[in-house]
């Protein structure tokens, strides 16, 4: 137990916690395609998640971003911040559940379903509601400094979610019970909410402390809107050009490797929290140098087995029309790697929300600009070009704010000569695989 506690920190918590929800996701879709409700259903639940993320991604993940800015209060005395953000986190759940539902004829159309109706529309718009202020459970730990409460709530929480979404639809065969599963998993998962608000916070609501917290939110909303909206608009410039069955070649490869992604965006929140809270900057910056350094070592040679042998897994795991989502996926996996690159996290820590706003839109400008001239000439391969040079302009961009404003250079939060090593040797196995 004591090497337990002496191994875990919050850093390796989140990344616990984002790794089991990962493989939560991952293994519910195995399950239920091992099933007999029929790929439509499964069809129909990916896009169930599809709505529900859609709506709600830009808001939930601009103010938890802001929440890592927050400082973290003294444990003598409660304060009224937690409240208050669920609070904001509640009433805006509810005002895109009313806007799902106003706009239910729509979002039909735009994403398949026939008859202007979104199927199982109540436990949707139920879901809505639950599933963005539940977020909050793992962030409130973060700042509290709870490493152990987060990785229990990751376990508990997603082996939860795993058996109460697979198990009603293997005893049934209908997939209706299961999103009534994953209703009950999200309901105890804001019901955990409920419980560390009143141990964390006073029930006392702030009009003054809410204004100052949409204020703080709106550059990160508009930040978090363009970085992950660039999949979207990649989406859609590739259903655009091409047919259905060339973009879904590229919906199967346009995907980060999750080993690399999950990690360091764990890691990247948890140091935003620590600068956040004047904890030492020079120790701050050693712990990102360290953390990423022993993530690289661990996950990059597993990156670049995926890359050489992903031209054979691709046509054996789903058939031999997949074979070009196999190098779509190479080059988002070698934008992974960028990911190491955390300047974001000391702007995250000190409330610079413009710098990563601007560092976004030129990130969208070259993706755009880009994937519209290569799409033309390289097809969906050139689009993932663009994404990779896109996020490369923005790390530059950001990396020459943060020298400019706190002259911290990026040796100082990355081993740059690991980094360009391993910078290298994936350069020479997506070259390699194409042989």
């Amino acid at each position: 137990m004591q090497l337990i506690s002496k191994y875990l920190n919050s850093v390796r918590a989140l990344q616990f916690l984002q790794l089991f929800r990962f493989v939560a996701l991952l293994l519910i879709g195995i399950i239920l395609s091992k099933t007999s409700i029929g790929i439509s259903q499964i069809g129909t639940y990916e896009t169930f998640l599809l709505i529900s993320g859609a709506t709600c991604f830009f808001w939930t993940g601009g103010m938890l971003q802001t929440m890592l800015s927050l400082k973290r209060e003294g444990t003598q005395e409660k304060t009224e911040t937690y409240f208050n953000i669920f609070v904001i986190f509640t009433a805006l759940s509810l005002i895109t559940a009313i806007a799902v539902f106003l706009l239910q004829s729509q979002i039909a159309t735009l994403v398949g379903f026939s008859g202007n109706r979104i199927p199982y529309l109540k436990i949707l718009l139920a879901y809505i509601v639950l599933s963005s202020p539940a977020n909050l459970v793992e962030y409130i730990y973060l700042i509290e400094n709870k490493p152990k409460h987060i990785a229990a709530y990751g376990a508990i929480a997603f082996t939860l979610q795993i058996l109460a979404v697979t198990i009603p639809v293997i005893i049934t065969n209908d997939l209706g019970y299961g999103l009534y599963g994953l209703l009950l998993a999200t309901a105890i998962k804001f019901a955990w909410l409920a419980i560390i608000i009143l141990r964390y916070s006073r029930l006392k609501f702030s009009g003054k402390y809410i204004g100052l917290f949409l204020k703080l939110s709106a550059p990160f909303m508009l930040s978090v809107l363009i970085v992950k909206g660039i999949q979207y608009i990649d989406c859609f410039l590739v259903a655009y050009k091409f047919d259905e069955s060339t973009y879904a070649q590229f919906r199967y490869g346009a995907k980060e490797f999750p080993l690399i992604l999950l990690p360091v965006t764990a890691l990247s929140e948890a140091i935003s929290s620590r600068i956040a809270n004047n904890e030492n900057t020079t120790e701050a910056l050693e712990s990102i140098k360290r953390e990423n350094k022993r993530i690289m070592h661990i996950c990059i040679p597993i990156a670049m087995v995926a890359i050489i042998t992903s031209k054979y897994l691709y046509p054996l795991i789903f058939n031999n029309d997949f074979y070009e989502s196999a190098l779509v996926f190479n080059i988002y996996c070698f934008a992974a790697m960028f990911r190491f690159i955390l300047p974001e996290s000391i702007l995250v820590g000190r409330r610079q929300s413009r710098p990563i706003l601007a560092a976004a839109a030129i990130n969208l400008l070259v993706n755009i600009t880009l994937g519209f001239i290569l799409v033309n000439f390289i097809g969906i391969v050139g689009v993932a070009i663009a994404f990779v040079v896109g996020n490369i302009m923005e790390k530059i961009a950001l990396v020459s704010v943060v020298k400019s404003l706190y002259g911290i250079r990026p040796k100082e939060y990355l081993d740059t000569r690991i980094f360009l090593y391993y910078a290298i040797l994936m350069a020479v196995c997506m070259v390699v695989s194409m042989i």
